[in-house]
């Protein structure tokens, strides 16, 4: 199978190779997908760039922990009726050297996901880091029906997701950009009401927008770089998800 793979830490251009390697044998518990589509997140930028970790973990890591695929093995333990299912896949490489950035890739079942009817494996790839960020950023300590919600950056993939979620969930949500055409793309995904940050005062403007009662939650993607806004708009008991 065709991978791409790394063998020591650093920028992209420099270790990134591609290559021929056997096809991977599933074991107990496993599935193996055929990839269609491979996600790529910063986590998997920086981890091969040494920002989040200063050693290989393993002699050659073929990385990605998002994809998209058909199961065409599956190991002992596993329904063989999910032979030819459609899937999402998340976490492939968490505690193993191969990721999605391959031809195959063998992983736990429970991390092969069946992918909706009438998606695509383009979006299947793009739902694990992303996707299930934002809903733990929106749900982890309850419904959010009726509540005022703040998301920032709400054109970044966390931020698109965080939108769709809170807006499924009853929330009403207002959402921070950069520039009109993020705007755009925010106000497609479910966006209430839209502020953009370099143009506006985002403490006045959520202020008028909430009636000076601020919000109940903020989905923050730059904590440390909001901090300061964020402790002027959210209410007293409020939630920030970071």
């Amino acid at each position: 199978m065709r991978v791409a793979y790394y063998e020591r830490l650093g920028a992209a251009r420099d270790v990134l190779h591609l290559a021929d390697m056997e096809q991977p044998q599933v074991g107990p518990g496993e599935v193996c997908v055929r990839v269609h589509a491979s996600g790529i997140n910063p986590s998997d930028v920086k981890r091969r760039g040494g920002a989040t970790i200063t050693a290989m973990p393993y002699p050659r890591v073929i990385p990605h922990q998002d994809g998209a695929g058909v199961i065409e093995a599956v190991g002992a333990g596993v329904a063989p009726t999910r032979v030819g299912e459609p899937v999402w896949i998340y976490e492939a490489q968490i505690g193993r050297a191969f990721g999605t950035a391959a031809e195959w890739v063998v992983l736990p079942s429970a991390k092969a996901v069946r992918l909706p009817p009438g998606t695509d494996m383009l979006a299947g790839a793009c739902l694990g880091v992303p996707a299930m960020t934002a809903h733990r950023c929106v749900f982890a300590d309850g419904a959010v029906t009726g509540q005022t919600m703040l998301v920032t950056g709400g054109a970044g993939a966390v931020g698109l997701y965080a939108i769709q979620w809170a807006t499924w969930g009853g929330a009403q949500v207002i959402a921070t950009v950069s520039s009109p055409e993020k705007a755009a793309v925010a106000r497609q995904a479910g966006a209430d009401h839209v502020v953009n940050y370099r143009t506006e005062d985002v403490v006045q403007r959520v202020h008028a927008l909430t009636a000076g009662q601020g919000v109940d939650r903020i989905v923050e993607v730059e904590f440390a770089g909001n901090l300061a806004t964020n402790a002027c708009i959210l209410k007293t008991n409020g939630v920030l998800a970071s």
